[in-house]
């Protein structure tokens, strides 16, 4: 009797050699109680505003925006920028170089997209929860969460359609998850100075 095996795909394998780190964030920003008032929201606004503006050179990345043509059109930074203003709050004022640029290796920067974009999925039930306990919402306060709506799980699910469609060398297909794993270290790095 032969036993079929199914190989993971690749946006699976990412998805699997981020798992650990990609928890533990998950945990550590929920640890914080990011909703219990209007101040540990600002800090948890404060950590996504340092880590997008960090990576806003990904959405004007030459290659990347061949591959996703409406990569210009997912950047939430300006979203971000308008919670400050709505909450009456100084935008923060970036400490760090950023770590990726517009050319950064087309692999490695697409790793990096995977988790900016795959926190998109987990923002549609944080929203909820700031509407419910801080009474924001899409039109004040919580635009960053609110996001784009409806098409959040499409934007998704073409994104990891091109992760796994997309022709790699070997040496590419490890830039990939280093690009990915870089991401959420860069991520800790933010947390650890908001939380500090």
């Amino acid at each position: 009797m032969t036993t079929v095996t199914s190989a993971l795909s690749r946006a699976q394998n990412l998805k699997h050699a981020t798992e650990d780190t990609h928890d533990n964030v998950d945990k550590s920003i929920m640890a914080q109680d990011p909703f219990a008032n209007t101040q540990s929201y600002l800090d948890f606004l404060r950590l996504q505003f340092y880590f997008l503006k960090d990576v806003s050179a990904l959405y004007e990345h030459p290659e990347l925006s061949a591959l996703i043509p409406d990569l210009a059109a997912r950047r939430r930074l300006g979203l971000l920028e308008q919670d400050f203003i709505d909450l009456g709050t100084t935008i923060p004022t970036p400490y760090l170089m950023p770590e990726v640029t517009n050319h950064t290796d087309v692999a490695k920067a697409l790793g990096w997209l995977y988790v900016v974009e795959g926190s998109k999925v987990g923002a549609a039930m944080l929203g909820k929860q700031v509407g419910a306990k801080l009474n924001f919402d899409a039109q004040h306060g919580a635009r960053y969460l609110a996001g784009p709506g409806a098409g959040r799980g499409s934007a998704w699910r073409e994104l990891v359609q091109i992760i796994d469609a997309i022709e790699l060398s070997e040496q590419q297909e490890q830039a990939l998850i280093e690009g990915a794993r870089q991401a959420f270290t860069r991520f800790q790095a933010f947390q650890a100075h908001v939380y500090s």
